[in-house]
């Protein structure tokens, strides 16, 4: 295998602010661009890292699955020659490999809590089919082909959907420590926020989608000094989510569109919740611990992490992220238990040191290795 790889990065968004996924796939892009030649292939490309990039038009009047179809016709032309690696982050037969982020359409539709009357639908949508037809493709069995996933959950998930497939390989997403980070009230200051009061905070792309309705109906049951920050999503889909914000609750949450200094509202918060019901992993939590946050988790029938987790010695979790109470209850204990606090922080900080970017770096050079060995000459 040649010292230096010709490796293109196959995305359609690049930059943490878009999302999990897309922050996996920056993070690396960082590390494997100090060793070797990288080229990122996306349609949205906002990210600190210095990578050359190749953009792919867009077009806007498109509906999201055409988009997606005429983006993998694009990237097919455009990895044909000069790379050694295609890796890809997005569901497209482009790439030998394939990093799987999220549950599987077939699993999904077919297997996941689906209806009758649901998988009838799913056959009749043209936008459900072209996802399965593409995801068929991205799946097909290849000499040189490896799949990835981010937790052992997606491999379940996929071997449960699919009976033949690549070779797969479960290589986790790592987390950068923060070299110096803001106190609580200078922190909470920058944003105009009140020190006096609690804060928990979730960090999400689309917040509802990871337990933000469970979480305020938590923060009705607790006591007036409690607050939430909510931190994701883009700026026009603030208002979306202030709707179904109970006015009662309306001053005691605070809800702030994605952007770049995230590690200002961490430094903020004093418990992290993420009450999601569909995580493949979840790296918000786990950068959390790195700022010595306590976490509260889903179970890891929800949330891919906690499989890496230690109920009650590196986080908390509640075993249904749909009951309010059980999280309420899990906010106050960690709120009123300093020694728990403690535990949590010290802990969940420990673990979060074993998540190194350099470590993901060098389980995916051996996996380009293998899928080389297999390519033909």
């Amino acid at each position: 295998m040649p010292t230096k790889l010709r490796i293109a990065i196959v995305t359609r968004r690049f930059g943490a602010r878009f999302g999990g996924a897309e922050a996996y796939a920056e993070n690396l892009t960082r590390v494997l661009i100090q060793t070797h030649d990288v080229r990122v292939i996306c349609q949205e490309f906002d990210s600190p890292v210095q990578a050359p990039f190749t953009r792919v038009p867009c077009n806007s009047l498109l509906p999201r699955w055409l988009n997606q179809l005429w983006f993998n016709l694009c990237c097919h032309l455009l990895v044909r020659q000069g790379y050694d690696i295609v890796h890809s982050h997005e569901n497209s037969w482009v790439g030998n490999v394939q990093v799987v982020h999220v549950m599987p359409v077939r699993y999904s539709l077919f297997m996941h809590n689906r209806s009758l009357v649901k998988r009838i639908g799913a056959l009749l949508s043209p936008r459900l089919i072209s996802y399965l037809l593409l995801e068929r493709l991205r799946f097909r069995v290849q000499p040189n082909r490896v799949l990835v996933a981010p937790a052992h959950q997606t491999i379940d998930q996929l071997q449960a959907a699919y009976k033949r497939l690549p070779p797969m390989v479960t290589i986790h997403p790592g987390v950068t420590l923060p070299d110096d980070v803001q106190t609580r009230n200078d922190a909470l200051e920058s944003l105009g926020l009140d020190p006096s009061a609690i804060y928990c905070l979730l960090v999400a792309n689309d917040p509802l989608r990871k337990g933000f309705m469970t979480i305020l109906s938590a923060l009705e049951s607790l006591d007036a000094q409690y607050h939430l920050i909510v931190l994701g999503g883009p700026a026009d889909g603030q208002d979306k989510l202030r709707e179904v914000i109970p006015p009662a609750l309306a001053h005691r949450v605070h809800a702030f569109a994605a952007r770049p200094d995230v590690c200002r509202f961490y430094s903020c918060s004093d418990v992290y919740v993420h009450p999601t019901l569909q995580d493949s992993f979840g790296m918000a939590p786990l950068e959390a611990m790195s700022f010595g946050l306590p976490v509260i988790l889903s179970s890891k029938e929800y949330c891919g992490f906690t499989a890496c987790v230690e109920a009650e010695h590196d986080a908390l979790v509640v075993a249904d992220p749909r009951d309010a109470c059980e999280l309420a209850a899990a906010i106050q204990r960690i709120t009123q238990d300093a020694v728990l606090r403690g535990k949590l922080r010290t802990n969940g900080l420990a673990l979060a040191a074993r998540f190194d970017w350099r470590q993901v770096e060098q389980a995916f050079v051996k996996t380009y290795a293998k899928v080389l060995d297999k390519s033909p000459a």
